[in-house]
Protein backbone atom coordinates (compact mmCIF):
# COMPACT_ATOMS: atom_id res chain seq x y z
CA UNK A 1 0.00 0.00 0.00
CA UNK A 2 1.31 3.45 -1.39
CA UNK A 3 1.67 5.44 1.98
CA UNK A 4 1.11 9.25 1.67
CA UNK A 5 4.73 11.29 1.57
CA UNK A 6 5.99 7.18 0.51
CA UNK A 7 6.66 4.50 2.75
CA UNK A 8 8.79 6.17 4.94
CA UNK A 9 6.90 9.89 4.87
CA UNK A 10 9.49 10.94 1.84
CA UNK A 11 10.21 9.53 -1.38
CA UNK A 12 13.71 10.11 -0.55
CA UNK A 13 13.95 7.50 1.21
CA UNK A 14 12.74 4.93 -1.15
CA UNK A 15 9.82 2.17 -1.24
CA UNK A 16 9.68 -0.48 1.71
CA UNK A 17 9.45 -3.25 -1.37
CA UNK A 18 13.11 -2.12 -2.46
CA UNK A 19 15.75 -4.95 -1.62
CA UNK A 20 17.42 -5.03 1.94
CA UNK A 21 20.66 -4.42 0.32
CA UNK A 22 19.27 -1.23 -1.64
CA UNK A 23 17.99 0.44 1.76
CA UNK A 24 21.57 -0.12 3.15
CA UNK A 25 23.34 1.73 0.31
CA UNK A 26 20.66 4.29 0.06
CA UNK A 27 20.47 5.22 4.02
CA UNK A 28 24.61 4.95 4.01
CA UNK A 29 24.23 7.70 1.22
CA UNK A 30 22.40 10.17 2.96
CA UNK A 31 23.74 9.57 6.28
CA UNK A 32 27.06 10.75 4.42
CA UNK A 33 25.30 13.82 2.60
CA UNK A 34 23.94 14.53 5.91
CA UNK A 35 27.14 14.66 7.19
CA UNK A 36 28.94 16.99 4.75
CA UNK A 37 25.58 19.44 4.84
CA UNK A 38 25.80 19.81 8.55
CA UNK A 39 29.49 20.33 8.76
CA UNK A 40 29.09 23.33 5.66
CA UNK A 41 26.31 24.60 8.10
CA UNK A 42 28.70 23.93 10.65
CA UNK A 43 31.38 25.94 9.26
CA UNK A 44 29.46 28.75 7.64
CA UNK A 45 27.99 29.68 11.18
CA UNK A 46 31.46 29.59 12.67
CA UNK A 47 33.01 32.21 9.44
CA UNK A 48 29.85 34.37 10.49
CA UNK A 49 30.69 34.47 13.98
CA UNK A 50 34.29 34.85 13.42
CA UNK A 51 34.07 37.64 10.78
CA UNK A 52 30.98 39.54 10.90
CA UNK A 53 29.09 38.24 14.77
CA UNK A 54 32.34 38.67 16.67
CA UNK A 55 34.76 41.15 14.61
CA UNK A 56 37.19 41.72 17.33
CA UNK A 57 39.50 40.58 18.28
CA UNK A 58 40.28 39.99 14.45
CA UNK A 59 41.79 36.61 13.60
CA UNK A 60 43.22 38.08 9.89
CA UNK A 61 46.51 39.90 11.40
CA UNK A 62 49.13 39.61 8.71
CA UNK A 63 50.94 37.67 11.16
CA UNK A 64 48.13 34.97 11.14
CA UNK A 65 48.45 34.70 7.49
CA UNK A 66 49.84 31.31 7.22
CA UNK A 67 47.69 29.72 10.26
CA UNK A 68 44.47 31.39 8.10
CA UNK A 69 45.73 30.13 4.52
CA UNK A 70 47.24 27.00 4.93
CA UNK A 71 47.44 25.77 8.91
CA UNK A 72 43.70 25.66 9.09
CA UNK A 73 42.09 24.77 5.91
CA UNK A 74 44.81 21.53 5.82
CA UNK A 75 43.31 20.46 9.37
CA UNK A 76 39.97 21.35 8.16
CA UNK A 77 40.35 19.23 5.12
CA UNK A 78 41.99 16.48 6.91
CA UNK A 79 39.64 16.11 9.65
CA UNK A 80 37.12 15.88 7.41
CA UNK A 81 38.28 13.31 5.18
CA UNK A 82 39.00 11.19 8.28
CA UNK A 83 35.71 11.40 9.96
CA UNK A 84 33.75 10.94 6.78
CA UNK A 85 35.81 7.75 5.96
CA UNK A 86 35.71 6.46 9.80
CA UNK A 87 32.10 7.44 9.38
CA UNK A 88 31.26 5.30 6.05
CA UNK A 89 32.80 2.15 7.27
CA UNK A 90 31.48 2.31 10.33
CA UNK A 91 27.83 2.85 8.89
CA UNK A 92 28.70 0.20 6.71
CA UNK A 93 29.70 -2.15 9.47
CA UNK A 94 26.41 -1.85 11.91
CA UNK A 95 24.21 -2.27 8.83
CA UNK A 96 25.99 -5.62 7.40
CA UNK A 97 23.08 -7.57 8.45
CA UNK A 98 20.68 -6.16 6.35
CA UNK A 99 22.37 -8.08 3.59
CA UNK A 100 21.60 -11.33 5.40
CA UNK A 101 18.36 -11.04 5.31
CA UNK A 102 17.87 -12.25 8.50
CA UNK A 103 16.13 -10.44 11.62
CA UNK A 104 18.21 -8.44 13.43
CA UNK A 105 19.78 -9.23 16.95
CA UNK A 106 19.33 -6.96 19.80
CA UNK A 107 22.51 -5.91 19.51
CA UNK A 108 22.16 -5.29 15.76
CA UNK A 109 19.07 -3.14 16.38
CA UNK A 110 20.79 -1.32 19.54
CA UNK A 111 23.36 -0.34 16.83
CA UNK A 112 21.20 0.56 14.00
CA UNK A 113 19.30 2.91 16.58
CA UNK A 114 22.47 4.52 18.03
CA UNK A 115 23.74 5.39 15.02
CA UNK A 116 22.55 8.96 14.94
CA UNK A 117 24.31 9.20 18.73
CA UNK A 118 27.17 7.91 17.36
CA UNK A 119 27.86 10.39 14.23
CA UNK A 120 27.29 13.31 16.82
CA UNK A 121 29.80 11.56 19.06
CA UNK A 122 32.42 11.85 16.09
CA UNK A 123 31.41 15.30 15.08
CA UNK A 124 31.35 16.56 18.21
CA UNK A 125 35.10 14.91 18.71
CA UNK A 126 36.51 16.30 15.50
CA UNK A 127 35.27 20.23 16.41
CA UNK A 128 36.63 20.13 20.07
CA UNK A 129 39.88 18.79 18.66
CA UNK A 130 39.88 21.53 16.13
CA UNK A 131 38.60 24.19 18.91
CA UNK A 132 42.08 23.05 21.20
CA UNK A 133 44.05 23.11 17.66
CA UNK A 134 42.90 26.69 17.18
CA UNK A 135 43.15 27.57 20.24
CA UNK A 136 46.93 26.67 20.21
CA UNK A 137 47.33 28.01 16.83
CA UNK A 138 45.92 31.55 17.14
CA UNK A 139 46.47 31.70 20.70
CA UNK A 140 50.36 31.72 19.95
CA UNK A 141 50.24 34.91 18.61
CA UNK A 142 47.62 36.82 20.35
CA UNK A 143 45.72 35.41 23.37
CA UNK A 144 42.90 37.13 23.33
CA UNK A 145 41.95 35.53 19.96
CA UNK A 146 42.26 32.02 22.97
CA UNK A 147 38.32 32.37 24.02
CA UNK A 148 36.82 33.26 20.32
CA UNK A 149 38.52 30.91 18.40
CA UNK A 150 37.79 28.40 21.14
CA UNK A 151 34.18 29.49 22.12
CA UNK A 152 33.23 29.45 18.14
CA UNK A 153 34.79 26.81 17.27
CA UNK A 154 32.41 24.50 20.14
CA UNK A 155 29.50 26.00 18.74
CA UNK A 156 30.17 25.34 15.63
CA UNK A 157 30.56 21.75 16.62
CA UNK A 158 27.27 22.19 18.51
CA UNK A 159 25.29 23.22 15.21
CA UNK A 160 26.79 20.72 13.54
CA UNK A 161 25.41 17.83 16.24
CA UNK A 162 22.13 19.10 15.85
CA UNK A 163 21.85 19.35 12.44
CA UNK A 164 23.10 15.42 12.03
CA UNK A 165 20.85 14.51 14.73
CA UNK A 166 17.70 16.19 13.13
CA UNK A 167 18.64 14.34 9.52
CA UNK A 168 20.22 11.22 10.72
CA UNK A 169 17.17 10.17 12.12
CA UNK A 170 15.11 11.09 9.29
CA UNK A 171 17.61 9.11 6.86
CA UNK A 172 17.53 5.85 9.32
CA UNK A 173 13.45 5.27 8.64
CA UNK A 174 13.89 2.85 5.78
CA UNK A 175 16.44 0.75 8.89
CA UNK A 176 14.23 1.29 11.37
CA UNK A 177 11.29 0.25 9.87
CA UNK A 178 13.04 -3.61 10.02
CA UNK A 179 14.60 -2.70 13.22
CA UNK A 180 11.03 -2.13 15.12
CA UNK A 181 9.24 -5.25 13.79
CA UNK A 182 10.95 -7.53 16.41
CA UNK A 183 12.73 -4.64 18.18
CA UNK A 184 11.12 -2.51 20.88
CA UNK A 185 13.75 0.40 21.80
CA UNK A 186 13.73 1.31 25.60
CA UNK A 187 13.91 5.00 25.02
CA UNK A 188 10.53 5.59 22.71
CA UNK A 189 8.37 7.03 25.13
CA UNK A 190 10.94 9.95 25.39
CA UNK A 191 11.85 10.19 21.72
CA UNK A 192 9.40 13.39 21.07
CA UNK A 193 10.56 15.42 24.29
CA UNK A 194 14.08 15.08 22.24
CA UNK A 195 13.53 16.27 19.58
CA UNK A 196 11.69 19.53 20.90
CA UNK A 197 14.28 20.27 22.97
CA UNK A 198 16.90 19.46 20.10
CA UNK A 199 15.34 22.07 17.86
CA UNK A 200 14.85 24.55 20.16
CA UNK A 201 18.77 24.07 21.36
CA UNK A 202 19.75 24.60 17.47
CA UNK A 203 16.90 26.79 16.08
CA UNK A 204 16.77 29.14 19.11
CA UNK A 205 19.11 28.16 22.16
CA UNK A 206 22.76 28.58 20.07
CA UNK A 207 22.27 31.75 18.51
CA UNK A 208 21.29 33.36 22.42
CA UNK A 209 24.30 31.57 22.97
CA UNK A 210 26.09 33.58 20.91
CA UNK A 211 24.29 36.61 21.78
CA UNK A 212 25.58 35.84 24.96
CA UNK A 213 29.03 35.94 23.75
CA UNK A 214 28.97 38.73 21.89
CA UNK A 215 28.39 40.34 25.52
CA UNK A 216 30.47 38.88 26.98
CA UNK A 217 33.61 39.78 24.87
CA UNK A 218 32.34 42.79 24.97
CA UNK A 219 32.95 43.56 28.36
CA UNK A 220 36.33 41.79 28.07
CA UNK A 221 37.58 43.39 24.93
CA UNK A 222 36.36 46.76 26.43
CA UNK A 223 36.90 48.65 22.81
CA UNK A 224 33.57 47.34 20.86
CA UNK A 225 32.14 49.83 19.08
CA UNK A 226 28.07 50.08 19.63
CA UNK A 227 27.71 49.84 15.99
CA UNK A 228 29.98 46.75 15.88
CA UNK A 229 27.65 45.25 18.89
CA UNK A 230 24.85 45.94 17.28
CA UNK A 231 25.91 44.73 14.02
CA UNK A 232 26.74 41.73 15.84
CA UNK A 233 22.99 41.43 17.74
CA UNK A 234 21.65 41.79 14.52
CA UNK A 235 23.32 39.26 12.51
CA UNK A 236 22.42 36.28 15.15
CA UNK A 237 19.02 37.71 15.50
CA UNK A 238 18.62 36.94 11.90
CA UNK A 239 20.78 33.70 12.08
CA UNK A 240 17.97 33.07 14.76
CA UNK A 241 15.41 33.60 13.17
CA UNK A 242 16.04 31.12 10.15
CA UNK A 243 17.29 28.81 11.98
CA UNK A 244 14.20 28.74 14.63
CA UNK A 245 11.97 28.59 11.65
CA UNK A 246 13.75 25.90 9.71
CA UNK A 247 14.16 23.56 13.17
CA UNK A 248 10.42 24.17 13.74
CA UNK A 249 9.78 23.13 9.73
CA UNK A 250 11.74 20.52 10.40
CA UNK A 251 10.42 18.86 13.64
CA UNK A 252 7.38 19.73 12.26
CA UNK A 253 7.43 17.35 9.14
CA UNK A 254 9.19 14.40 11.51
CA UNK A 255 5.81 14.36 13.63
CA UNK A 256 3.38 15.11 10.66
CA UNK A 257 4.79 12.22 8.13
CA UNK A 258 3.90 9.17 10.59
CA UNK A 259 0.75 10.92 11.39
CA UNK A 260 0.23 11.42 7.86
CA UNK A 261 0.93 7.59 7.30
CA UNK A 262 -1.92 7.32 10.13
CA UNK A 263 -4.62 9.33 8.69
CA UNK A 264 -4.23 7.75 5.23
CA UNK A 265 -4.18 4.25 6.19
CA UNK A 266 -7.48 5.38 8.63
CA UNK A 267 -9.46 6.72 5.52
CA UNK A 268 -8.70 3.68 3.59
CA UNK A 269 -10.52 1.18 6.59
CA UNK A 270 -13.22 4.16 6.33
CA UNK A 271 -13.40 3.26 3.14
CA UNK A 272 -13.72 -0.75 3.82
CA UNK A 273 -10.29 -1.63 2.89
CA UNK A 274 -9.54 -3.40 5.83
CA UNK A 275 -5.91 -4.55 4.69
CA UNK A 276 -4.65 -1.05 5.12
CA UNK A 277 -1.36 -0.79 6.90
CA UNK A 278 1.55 1.73 8.06
CA UNK A 279 5.19 1.08 7.97
CA UNK A 280 6.78 1.67 11.19
CA UNK A 281 9.74 3.44 10.90
CA UNK A 282 9.48 6.08 14.08
CA UNK A 283 11.21 5.15 17.25
CA UNK A 284 9.76 7.80 19.21
CA UNK A 285 6.38 7.41 20.75
CA UNK A 286 4.83 8.08 17.04
CA UNK A 287 5.83 4.31 16.23
CA UNK A 288 3.72 2.99 18.89
CA UNK A 289 0.81 5.03 17.11
CA UNK A 290 1.86 3.54 13.69
CA UNK A 291 1.93 -0.26 15.40
CA UNK A 292 -1.27 0.67 17.13
CA UNK A 293 -2.83 1.42 13.90
CA UNK A 294 -1.59 -1.64 12.45
CA UNK A 295 -2.95 -4.02 15.37
CA UNK A 296 -6.43 -2.10 14.90
CA UNK A 297 -6.72 -2.91 11.33
CA UNK A 298 -5.78 -6.14 11.83
CA UNK A 299 -8.30 -6.61 14.14
CA UNK A 300 -10.80 -5.00 12.04
CA UNK A 301 -9.52 -7.16 9.27
CA UNK A 302 -10.20 -10.40 11.19
CA UNK A 303 -13.89 -9.38 12.63
CA UNK A 304 -14.74 -8.69 8.59
CA UNK A 305 -13.53 -12.24 8.35
CA UNK A 306 -15.81 -13.60 10.98
CA UNK A 307 -18.54 -11.34 10.00
CA UNK A 308 -18.32 -12.40 6.41
CA UNK A 309 -18.21 -16.13 7.57
CA UNK A 310 -21.10 -15.38 9.91
CA UNK A 311 -23.63 -13.62 7.23
CA UNK A 312 -22.70 -16.28 4.84
CA UNK A 313 -23.67 -18.92 7.43
CA UNK A 314 -27.15 -17.56 8.39
CA UNK A 315 -27.54 -15.04 5.96
CA UNK A 316 -27.86 -11.58 5.79
CA UNK A 317 -30.74 -11.14 7.57
CA UNK A 318 -29.84 -12.74 10.65
CA UNK A 319 -26.40 -11.60 11.07
CA UNK A 320 -27.73 -7.58 10.62
CA UNK A 321 -30.05 -8.92 12.88
CA UNK A 322 -27.92 -10.34 15.38
CA UNK A 323 -25.56 -7.39 15.18
CA UNK A 324 -27.93 -4.65 15.64
CA UNK A 325 -29.24 -6.21 18.64
CA UNK A 326 -28.01 -9.06 20.92
CA UNK A 327 -29.89 -12.03 20.08
CA UNK A 328 -31.26 -14.56 23.21
CA UNK A 329 -32.92 -17.34 23.19
CA UNK A 330 -36.58 -17.42 22.58
CA UNK A 331 -38.69 -16.30 19.78
CA UNK A 332 -42.04 -14.36 18.97
CA UNK A 333 -44.54 -15.34 16.68
CA UNK A 334 -44.82 -14.09 12.50
CA UNK A 335 -47.09 -14.50 9.79
CA UNK A 336 -44.15 -16.15 6.90
CA UNK A 337 -44.15 -17.89 3.94
CA UNK A 338 -42.01 -20.59 3.77
CA UNK A 339 -40.46 -22.77 0.81
CA UNK A 340 -39.14 -26.15 1.09
CA UNK A 341 -37.50 -27.32 -1.47
CA UNK A 342 -35.64 -31.11 -1.73
CA UNK A 343 -33.94 -33.32 -4.42
CA UNK A 344 -35.23 -36.11 -5.72
CA UNK A 345 -33.06 -39.46 -5.06
CA UNK A 346 -29.94 -38.30 -3.26
CA UNK A 347 -29.30 -41.82 -2.11
CA UNK A 348 -29.29 -42.91 -5.35
CA UNK A 349 -27.33 -39.93 -7.05
CA UNK A 350 -24.58 -40.76 -3.77
CA UNK A 351 -24.49 -44.34 -4.61
CA UNK A 352 -23.86 -44.10 -8.34
CA UNK A 353 -21.93 -40.71 -8.90
CA UNK A 354 -17.84 -40.09 -6.83
CA UNK A 355 -19.08 -37.61 -4.27
CA UNK A 356 -16.74 -34.42 -5.51
CA UNK A 357 -19.86 -34.90 -8.37
CA UNK A 358 -22.63 -35.54 -5.72
CA UNK A 359 -21.30 -32.01 -4.04
CA UNK A 360 -20.96 -30.37 -7.29
CA UNK A 361 -24.48 -30.59 -8.29
CA UNK A 362 -25.67 -30.29 -4.87
CA UNK A 363 -23.58 -26.89 -4.92
CA UNK A 364 -25.29 -25.70 -8.37
CA UNK A 365 -28.52 -26.59 -6.82
CA UNK A 366 -27.85 -24.12 -3.64
CA UNK A 367 -26.87 -21.43 -6.06
CA UNK A 368 -29.81 -21.20 -7.43
CA UNK A 369 -32.09 -21.46 -4.78
CA UNK A 370 -30.40 -19.20 -2.71
CA UNK A 371 -30.19 -16.44 -5.52
CA UNK A 372 -33.55 -16.77 -6.28
CA UNK A 373 -34.43 -16.13 -2.06
CA UNK A 374 -32.25 -13.39 -1.76
CA UNK A 375 -33.66 -11.26 -4.98
CA UNK A 376 -37.01 -12.20 -3.94
CA UNK A 377 -36.37 -10.35 0.10
CA UNK A 378 -36.05 -13.86 1.51
CA UNK A 379 -33.54 -15.81 3.83
CA UNK A 380 -32.38 -19.37 3.43
CA UNK A 381 -32.29 -20.87 6.76
CA UNK A 382 -31.00 -24.13 6.58
CA UNK A 383 -29.59 -26.39 4.33
CA UNK A 384 -30.46 -29.98 5.32
CA UNK A 385 -28.30 -32.29 3.28
CA UNK A 386 -30.26 -32.27 0.32
CA UNK A 387 -33.12 -30.06 1.01
CA UNK A 388 -33.21 -26.14 1.56
CA UNK A 389 -35.39 -24.52 4.02
CA UNK A 390 -36.24 -20.56 3.20
CA UNK A 391 -38.48 -17.67 4.87
CA UNK A 392 -40.18 -14.70 3.55
CA UNK A 393 -40.84 -12.42 6.43
CA UNK A 394 -38.88 -13.21 9.38
CA UNK A 395 -36.55 -11.74 10.78
CA UNK A 396 -36.93 -8.87 7.82
CA UNK A 397 -40.51 -8.10 7.50
CA UNK A 398 -42.33 -7.64 4.07
CA UNK A 399 -45.05 -6.14 2.24
CA UNK A 400 -45.67 -9.34 0.50
CA UNK A 401 -44.47 -12.53 2.27
CA UNK A 402 -46.52 -14.68 0.50
CA UNK A 403 -46.54 -13.28 -3.04
CA UNK A 404 -42.38 -12.75 -2.62
CA UNK A 405 -42.30 -16.98 -1.79
CA UNK A 406 -44.40 -17.49 -4.57
CA UNK A 407 -42.64 -16.05 -7.32
CA UNK A 408 -39.09 -16.96 -6.19
CA UNK A 409 -40.52 -20.84 -6.07
CA UNK A 410 -41.52 -20.38 -9.58
CA UNK A 411 -38.53 -18.62 -11.56
CA UNK A 412 -36.33 -20.98 -9.25
CA UNK A 413 -38.21 -24.42 -10.68
CA UNK A 414 -37.95 -22.78 -13.59
CA UNK A 415 -33.97 -22.01 -13.79
CA UNK A 416 -33.16 -25.52 -12.14
CA UNK A 417 -34.68 -27.45 -14.83
CA UNK A 418 -32.07 -25.45 -17.37
CA UNK A 419 -29.59 -24.81 -15.42
CA UNK A 420 -28.96 -28.26 -13.12
CA UNK A 421 -30.78 -30.76 -15.71
CA UNK A 422 -28.86 -33.67 -13.80
CA UNK A 423 -31.66 -33.73 -11.07
CA UNK A 424 -34.54 -32.49 -10.05
CA UNK A 425 -36.36 -31.46 -6.89
CA UNK A 426 -39.67 -30.79 -5.64
CA UNK A 427 -40.60 -27.17 -3.98
CA UNK A 428 -43.24 -26.28 -2.04
CA UNK A 429 -44.76 -22.94 -0.19
CA UNK A 430 -46.71 -22.49 2.63
CA UNK A 431 -47.98 -19.78 4.56
CA UNK A 432 -49.11 -19.24 8.09
CA UNK A 433 -47.95 -18.20 11.80
CA UNK A 434 -44.88 -19.40 13.17
CA UNK A 435 -42.49 -18.86 16.06
CA UNK A 436 -39.45 -17.26 14.79
CA UNK A 437 -36.15 -16.97 17.13
CA UNK A 438 -33.57 -18.29 18.34
CA UNK A 439 -32.86 -22.26 19.54
CA UNK A 440 -30.67 -24.43 21.07
CA UNK A 441 -28.76 -23.91 24.42
CA UNK A 442 -27.05 -20.46 26.01
CA UNK A 443 -23.93 -21.27 24.39
CA UNK A 444 -24.93 -22.63 20.95
CA UNK A 445 -27.97 -21.76 19.37
CA UNK A 446 -29.55 -20.94 15.91
CA UNK A 447 -32.16 -18.72 14.33
CA UNK A 448 -35.22 -21.06 13.04
CA UNK A 449 -38.33 -20.87 12.55
CA UNK A 450 -41.27 -23.26 14.14
CA UNK A 451 -44.80 -24.02 13.35
CA UNK A 452 -46.90 -25.72 10.78
CA UNK A 453 -46.54 -23.91 8.07
CA UNK A 454 -42.83 -25.29 7.82
CA UNK A 455 -44.19 -29.24 7.87
CA UNK A 456 -46.83 -28.33 5.85
CA UNK A 457 -44.00 -26.96 3.14
CA UNK A 458 -42.37 -30.33 3.51
CA UNK A 459 -44.72 -32.32 2.43
CA UNK A 460 -45.96 -29.93 -0.03
CA UNK A 461 -41.90 -30.42 -1.70
CA UNK A 462 -42.82 -34.11 -1.35
CA UNK A 463 -46.18 -34.10 -3.16
CA UNK A 464 -44.15 -31.79 -5.92
CA UNK A 465 -41.48 -34.59 -6.82
CA UNK A 466 -44.28 -36.17 -9.32
CA UNK A 467 -43.15 -33.03 -11.20
CA UNK A 468 -39.70 -31.24 -10.94
CA UNK A 469 -40.63 -28.77 -13.11
CA UNK A 470 -43.97 -27.52 -11.31
CA UNK A 471 -43.81 -25.71 -7.58
CA UNK A 472 -46.66 -26.40 -5.11
CA UNK A 473 -48.48 -24.05 -2.80
CA UNK A 474 -50.74 -24.10 -0.24
CA UNK A 475 -54.43 -22.06 -0.62
CA UNK A 476 -53.51 -19.64 2.16
CA UNK A 477 -50.22 -18.69 0.30
CA UNK A 478 -51.80 -17.93 -3.05
CA UNK A 479 -54.57 -16.31 -0.87
CA UNK A 480 -52.65 -14.19 0.89
CA UNK A 481 -50.23 -12.85 -2.22
CA UNK A 482 -50.66 -10.16 -3.83
CA UNK A 483 -52.96 -9.64 -7.19
CA UNK A 484 -50.38 -10.06 -9.77
CA UNK A 485 -48.62 -13.07 -7.94
CA UNK A 486 -51.56 -14.97 -7.20
CA UNK A 487 -53.03 -15.14 -11.15
CA UNK A 488 -49.92 -16.77 -12.08
CA UNK A 489 -51.30 -20.29 -9.91
CA UNK A 490 -54.10 -22.08 -10.97
CA UNK A 491 -55.98 -24.54 -8.32
CA UNK A 492 -54.96 -28.10 -8.15
CA UNK A 493 -56.34 -31.21 -6.66
CA UNK A 494 -57.15 -30.98 -2.89
CA UNK A 495 -54.06 -33.72 -1.72
CA UNK A 496 -54.14 -35.69 1.53
CA UNK A 497 -50.43 -34.82 2.89
CA UNK A 498 -48.31 -37.39 4.33
CA UNK A 499 -48.97 -37.51 8.21
CA UNK A 500 -52.07 -35.48 7.93
CA UNK A 501 -55.92 -36.98 8.03
CA UNK A 502 -57.51 -33.65 6.30
CA UNK A 503 -56.68 -32.80 2.59
CA UNK A 504 -54.92 -30.02 1.87
CA UNK A 505 -56.13 -27.51 -1.46
CA UNK A 506 -52.93 -27.06 -3.35
CA UNK A 507 -52.29 -24.58 -6.05
CA UNK A 508 -49.92 -25.47 -9.02
CA UNK A 509 -47.79 -22.49 -10.80
CA UNK A 510 -49.67 -21.85 -14.03
CA UNK A 511 -46.51 -19.62 -15.86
Amino acid sequence: MRQAGGDFGSVLLGRRGASRRARRVRVTALLVLTSWLANAVGAGFAVLLITVGIPAPSVFAPDLLLVNAVVVPAFIAAAFMTAHVIGITVIWHRLAWMERDRVPSDRDASRALNLPRWLITVELSCWLSGAVLMGVLYGSHDLRLVPKVVGISVLGGFVVCGVVYQLAEFCMRPVAAIVLRTHVPSERTHGLLTRSLGAWALGSGLPLLGITMIMVFAMIVGDVTITQLAMSALVLAAVAAVTGITMTLLNQSRVAAPLRNVIDGMAKVERGRYEAEVTVYDASILGVLQAGFNSMAGGLREREVVRDLYRRQVGEQVARASIESAPALGGVERTVAVIFIDLIGSTTLAATRPPIEVVSLVNRFCAVVVEEVGRHGGLVNKFEGDAVLAIFGAPTELDDPAGCALAAARVMTRRLVVEVPEIGAGCGVSYGVVVAGYVGAADRFEYTVIGDPVNEAARLSSAAKADPSVPWASAPAVIAAGVDEAGRWRPGPATVLRGRTAPTQVYLSGT
